[in-house]
């Protein structure tokens, strides 16, 4: 037996996020604490990245798929009008970083 102390396994989730109007970090943490209460995700979650338009969500493994949906329901935030929609999942963040930059600059050289 290792002397290695287990720690929890986590998974990374990269999402879009689509809005009437500008949202702030707390809009999205507010929002997903909410739809995610009477969940078994409830708040064991971290906005590990937000961006204007980009986040990451942290989450233990095993609430990766719970996260997901509760992320789907996300349909308003301080009124208006806001979706989440997955981009891409990992087991760490930087994996999953170097995989949406890789992402945007595809979605860059197509846009010219």
């Amino acid at each position: 037996m290792s002397g290695k102390v287990e720690r929890g396994k986590w998974r990374y989730i990269a999402f879009r996020i689509d809005a009437d109007r500008q949202v702030t970090r707390r809009d999205i943490v507010g929002a997903l604490l909410e739809k995610g209460r009477t969940t078994p995700l409830g708040d064991s979650f971290r906005l590990t990245v937000f961006e204007r338009d980009i986040g990451i969500l942290k989450v233990p493994h095993t609430m990766k798929d719970e996260a997901i949906k509760v992320m789907r329901s996300v349909d308003t935030v301080r009124g208006g009008r806001c979706t989440l929609t997955t981009l891409k999942t990992s087991g760490t963040i930087r994996k999953l970083k170097e995989a949406c930059l890789k992402d945007l600059r595809m979605l860059a050289d197509h846009a010219r």
